[in-house]
């Protein structure tokens, strides 16, 4: 434990003597998909800040390097029927992201691919015995010209929920919505197809995956997921007045013949809330709706998935999620737009932060968000959480996020009403 607490005061103090040795730069031009020219394949990776030093130019390929640290502090306050519902919840400190990340283009290609390379360093806080590091990504995007699109092979993003589309250190909010991991996985082993369309006004894809290399099963046992995403911008003006809609579906077969769905309560130290457990069903078909309206620094977000599963013996139940919130950028900011796939991406600071005359104050953002999930369905009884939540962050510079959530939660289940609080503090690196 004092060992833990060394490395956290440690992490700590470099990210405040970083922020002040960049505190006299200008903000730095960033290798965001917001900027990337159609022809090219556009990658649904968090932006690379560049630097001279991790940048790497040839004839025949370019690289660039970049990184993720994220440090969180969780506090979960609880009455005695949340205690009795899933446990005393313990405070938690975890780094949750330690993320080496590589892409580039090789360039020796008429219309040159992009790759991606991304393993999580679990070494600071990993349980002994476990694995140093941990593939999160690897893939190739081979575009087809102009207008043609492109191809993404390997493991990546299934490309459906914008909260899995969009950057996770770019969300609102510190923690994805409690129904979002429910049904969508983090990353799968595919193929997928994308395109911008409408001079950049909607975007669509459609991928086929199956992770049977990893999960050692064979590909028929293992279970396939088919996923589709549309989405369309009837309102564009710039990235700080639009209207978003969005639709995505997502299929997936049943493994070894069982399905099975949990989620936590937005905070990633504490247990499953709700809890379906394995049970036999053949196949799942998801529904998803997204609306996104900017206008200027207040940006407004709804999301909604129906999840019907296929289950004879439990008599074939629909799961749900949704999300409604927003959030507010007192000094006047807003987030880029992702016109390739269709999604709010990287907050660059007006002035970013510095103590020096005539310095800024970097970018202060203000959140509201309600969410509910229901795994309570015909005879499958997993629980019910609705969890309303408030969040602050500071962004001193393109580099740097200190956030603060506080949630408070109720949880339906056994028949049972157990009320919960959340503090949540973050502080955050990226490159």
């Amino acid at each position: 434990m004092k060992t833990i607490r060394k490395q956290v005061l440690g992490v700590v103090a470099l990210f405040f003597l970083a922020i002040s040795a960049q505190a006299q730069n200008n903000t730095l031009p960033i290798n965001d998909t917001a900027i990337v020219p159609n022809e090219q394949a556009p990658m649904a990776a968090a932006p690379i800040l560049a630097q001279k030093w991790n940048q790497i130019h040839t004839k025949w390929f370019n690289l660039n390097f970049g990184a993720a640290f994220i440090l969180d502090h969780n506090i979960v306050s609880q009455d005695d029927a949340s205690i009795g519902q899933v446990g005393k919840v313990d405070p938690g400190t975890e780094f949750r992201g330690e993320r080496l990340l590589v892409t580039g283009n090789l360039l020796f290609f008429k219309h040159p691919w992009r790759y991606m390379i991304s393993a999580n360093f679990n070494g600071l806080d990993a349980p002994q015995g476990s694995k140093k590091f941990s593939f999160i990504d690897w893939n190739f995007e081979i575009p087809f010209g102009k207008n043609g699109g492109w191809m993404t092979l390997g493991k990546q993003k299934e490309g459906v929920g914008h909260e899995y589309v969009a950057p996770g250190t770019q969300l609102m909010f510190m923690e994805r919505g409690a129904g979002v991991p429910m049904i969508v996985r983090q990353r799968n082993i595919g193929i997928r197809y994308s395109n911008s369309i409408l001079k950049q006004r909607a975007t669509y894809t459609i991928g086929f995956f199956n992770n049977y290399w990893e999960t050692g099963k064979s590909f028929s046992d293992n279970g396939s997921q088919i996923t589709m995403r549309a989405t369309a911008l009837p309102i564009y003006t710039s990235d700080a007045d639009l209207v978003h809609l969005g639709i995505g579906y997502r299929y997936t077969d049943a493994t070894d013949g069982k399905l099975g769905y949990k989620a936590k309560p937005e905070v990633n130290t504490a247990p499953s809330y709700i809890n379906t457990g394995s049970f036999n069903a053949s196949a799942a078909n998801t529904l998803m709706l997204e609306l996104i309206k900017v206008h200027g620094p207040i940006s407004f977000i709804g999301e909604y998935m129906s999840n019907r599963v296929k289950s004879v013996d439990a008599n074939n139940p629909t799961f749900h999620y949704w999300q409604v919130g927003g959030s507010w950028f007192i000094t006047g900011e807003n987030r880029r737009y992702n016109r390739n796939n269709g999604n709010l991406g990287k907050l660059i600071p007006k002035k970013n932060f510095s103590l020096a005359k005539n310095g800024g104050a970097g970018a202060f953002e203000l959140g509201a968000r309600y969410t509910r999930s229901n795994l309570t369905d015909a005879l499958i009884a997993g629980g019910e959480f609705g969890r309303l939540t408030g969040a602050f962050s500071w962004y001193p510079n393109t580099s740097f996020r200190f956030s603060i959530n506080y949630g408070t939660g109720s949880l339906d289940k056994g028949n049972t009403k157990g009320n919960s609080q959340f503090f949540q503090l973050r502080a955050q690196f990226e490159l």
